[in-house]
């Protein structure tokens, strides 16, 4: 019997949301619309007209999307595949079409776009179904409101029925003046990046046009580590293969495709732009997130988002977009927040930590907090959940000094177990195999202080590992 599978694309880094949205917490898992993630509203929505869900995830970010599936109990009904190294969206699609049947229809997803009318999403996809037998590949077209040059659009030709087209070729994101072009033409779409196709379809496609890839791909899936509902596959393999996007790998080149006009409410979120525009607003037309930090005077028609613990004051400012987090202020003039990128990438070369991670940095065992730094030393508080531990590691460059400010912590250093208790402390040298761990029912905070250089989380050497990370 055939199956329809919903292949939900989870591993963006969400760059373009800078500071609020990092690599190790990208927009698809953030907050931002009501009281779920984009990427639990993604799950959600097609849990009731699909038969599966497979989640591409990379390998920093499966333990945060298993925590959110677990908020919506979904975790037992989830397939997973973890990518260990980033080849755009066309290699991601493969291979977890590789675990399915030729028969089978998949639904292809971003997890980080907000979709309100779920009822007419559904029936879209539903009235599209008839065309996925005859071997075609569906994209859903959004009818463009105005001229947006950070979307790509798709061009459309005959006619096929009502509010169904012949995909005629895809365009990358146009400048202004272009895209005024494309919505006087009436033909021209954006680009949801939803795709829908039996699964022998799109591979028989993607051997025809892009045969390495393919191949690597079947090489990789084929020498991948299968453990109960997780597949994982090895990095030097994955790294061979050619980073592509569908759109490219196989959209572009294909006779096959098809567009059908979207009747649901559609936003990639992909600026601040976007998120003032979904963001309800106030008697002065400002969106405001954390309103309780905020003292507001004569303020108009801004993007507003403080942090949490820090307060803020406006006076008589408008059109503008400030986004306050614990160590990045972002100000920029309404209308020029896809420049983020461009910043993103300064920032980089500068310090790459600032973009991978926030001051908190989730773990499968908790989180840890940097509370202060320099080029020699580091100070984090390390909370530890109820009967989770860390891994069994040594560091090469530091050293760290432990001390348990709430709860009770059972550590291992050398040969050595020991139980420490509040206001207790240990100290671990260079080089010494070491392991913290929560035995009990109540939460575990340390404060951690790092001496030494350089001091990056890439001087762990993991022995043994509870969740199976390199």
């Amino acid at each position: 019997m055939r199956e329809i599978i919903n292949i939900v694309l989870a591993g963006g880094s969400g760059t373009r949301l800078w500071p609020i949205s990092r690599t190790l917490l990208p927009k698809q898992f953030l907050k931002l619309y009501g009281d779920l993630s984009f990427f639990q509203q993604t799950i959600l929505r097609h849990k009731d007209f699909t038969n599966k869900t497979i989640v591409v995830v990379n390998d920093k970010q499966y333990f945060l999307a298993l925590e959110q599936l677990e908020e919506i109990e979904m975790e037992d009904k989830v397939t997973f595949v973890i990518e260990t190294a980033a080849r755009n969206t066309a290699p991601a699609i493969c291979l977890a079409s590789m675990l399915l049947r030729g028969e089978d229809i998949a639904i292809v997803t971003p997890s980080d776009h907000l979709i309100t009318n779920t009822e007419n999403y559904r029936s879209d996809f539903e009235s599209a179904v008839k065309f996925l037998g005859n071997d075609r590949i569906l994209t859903f077209g959004i009818k463009p409101e105005s001229p947006k040059t950070d979307y790509g659009y798709i061009e459309t030709g005959d006619k096929l029925e009502n509010n169904v087209f012949k995909t005629v070729k895809f365009h990358e994101k146009p400048n202004k003046q272009t895209a005024e072009t494309y919505l006087q033409k009436g033909n021209f779409f954006w680009n949801s990046g939803i795709f829908a196709f039996k699964i022998k379809t799109f591979l028989t496609e993607l051997e025809k046009f892009e045969p390495e890839m393919y191949r690597l791909c079947g090489e990789t899936f084929l020498n991948s580590k299968i453990q109960g509902n997780i597949i994982r596959f090895k990095r030097e393999l994955m790294e061979k293969i050619p980073a592509n996007s569908i759109d490219y790998a196989v959209m572009e080149k294909t006779d096959k495709g098809i567009t059908k006009l979207a009747s649901f409410d559609w936003s990639d979120v992909g600026s601040f732009d976007s998120l003032y525009q979904i963001h309800k607003k106030d008697e002065n037309n400002n969106a405001i997130y954390n309103q309780e930090n905020l003292i507001n005077i004569g303020s108009k028609n801004n993007l507003i988002v403080t942090s949490e613990k820090r307060n803020m004051v406006t006076i008589d400012i408008s059109d503008l977009i400030i986004v306050d987090t614990k160590d990045g202020i972002l100000i920029s003039n309404k209308g020029s927040s896809s420049k983020v990128r461009e910043a993103v990438n300064l920032l980089k070369q500068n310090n790459s930590e600032i973009v991978e991670s926030h001051v908190t940095t989730f773990r499968p065992w908790g989180s840890f907090t940097v509370l202060a730094e320099n080029k020699n030393y580091k100070v984090k508080k390390i909370y530890v959940k109820p009967h989770k531990r860390l891994s069994l590691q040594y560091h090469k460059n530091r050293s760290e000094h432990w001390v348990v400010v709430t709860g009770r912590a059972k550590v291992t250093i050398g040969d050595a177990v020991m139980l420490i208790k509040e206001n207790e402390s240990v100290y671990v040298a260079i080089g010494e195999r070491h392991r913290i761990e929560n035995p009990t029912d109540s939460d575990l905070e340390i404060i951690e202080i790092q001496v030494g250089y350089p001091l990056t989380e890439d001087d762990i050497v993991r022995i043994e590992d509870d969740y199976k990370r390199e």
